[in-house]
């Protein structure tokens, strides 16, 4: 997928924010939105643009958008120096023209706010609840429009430069963690129709429904495994094999976690399983078995986690714990 203009600085930014070694430019990770408008002014100066806040304004009742106004003041500008005067016209139209709506202003506020809930940074969820809404507002006027409900939240995505179905199903589950069930229930609900990895969403179903009527749960898992009998998905099974560890029954646990280690390549995936299995007989009371594991766990603490593993060795050893 291809990332428009701000989503892709944006990607740049929260990227470097996570691996330092990534190599980029000052400006093209700098947080213009913490800088003064008077250095945000001189700035376009150094790029031979001049304006003031009341000539920005002037321009600004010609468009209808940041990337209108870019074509509009540096139409001849090429390659960096446009892009540098883009992304400081952008902070500019952000801070005093926000409320003429476009979707790259919204995507870039919502980006914003995933940042700052991925970090920690964010005291109140109460502004990225309010843009999760209006997303949701976005879609469903899209879907007016004739746009098909996937096709919609894909177009979507380009604007932006999370992951915003990983995010999603984040941010659900924490919701589910922290006792925030109904509105849990709400997000589920109102993206269900427009994510493609709809499986994912089915286990949130599940996780959300184990406290109130587990075998309801239990129902909802089972059908999930049926389907990645047909598309395994290494990482989604293991989410459920540790949430089983404090849920669910004995027989379904070892069920799902037949079909899980059928896909195990790497001996780093098999430890995650041995430790799921400690952490499983821990729930149990049984610290004989527990510690048999932690014993082999750290007996196999040598062997590089990329080596490939044999289907035969995984199948001997969960034989005696299993």
């Amino acid at each position: 997928m291809q990332f428009q203009t701000k989503a892709l600085y944006n990607f740049l930014r929260f990227t470097s924010y996570h691996n330092k070694s990534i190599k980029v430019k000052k400006w093209q990770i700098e947080d213009l939105r913490v800088l003064k408008l008077e250095k945000l002014f001189e700035k376009l100066k150094n790029l031979d643009l001049n304006l003031d806040k009341e000539c920005f304004l002037k321009y600004g009742e010609q468009v209808d958008s940041p990337e209108e106004m870019v074509d509009v003041l540096a139409l001849e500008k090429e390659g960096e120096i446009k892009d540098q005067i883009y992304l400081i016209l952008f902070e500019l139209y952000r801070r005093f023209l926000s409320e003429k709506r476009c979707i790259s202003i919204f995507s870039d506020e919502l980006d914003h706010r995933i940042f700052l809930y991925d970090t920690n940074q964010l005291h109140n969820d109460e502004l990225l609840q309010n843009s999760l809404a209006n997303l949701k507002n976005i879609l469903d006027s899209n879907v007016d429009l004739g746009i098909d409900q996937k096709e919609a939240f894909k177009n979507f995505l380009q604007y932006l430069a999370h992951d915003l179905e990983n995010f999603l199903f984040d941010y659900i589950s924490d919701q589910i963690d922290a006792k925030n069930e109904v509105y849990a229930l709400e997000l589920i609900d109102s993206f269900y129709p427009y994510i493609s990895k709809n499986i994912w969403f089915d286990f949130l179903r599940a996780k959300l429904k184990a406290a109130e009527n587990i075998s309801y749960s239990n129902e909802i898992i089972e059908k999930i495994l049926s389907n990645l009998k047909l598309k395994p998905n290494l990482d989604l099974q293991f989410r459920i094999l540790k949430f089983m560890v404090g849920h669910g029954d004995r027989n379904l646990f070892f069920k799902i976690l037949k079909q899980t280690t059928e896909h195990l390549k790497k001996e780093s995936e098999f430890k995650e399983v041995l430790n799921v299995l400690a952490d499983f007989y821990q729930r149990l009371d049984r610290e004989d078995l527990e510690k048999k594991i932690l014993d082999m766990i750290d007996k196999r603490s040598k062997i590089k986690n990329d080596q490939n593993i044999k289907k035969q060795e995984i199948d001997r050893i969960l034989k005696v714990f299993s």
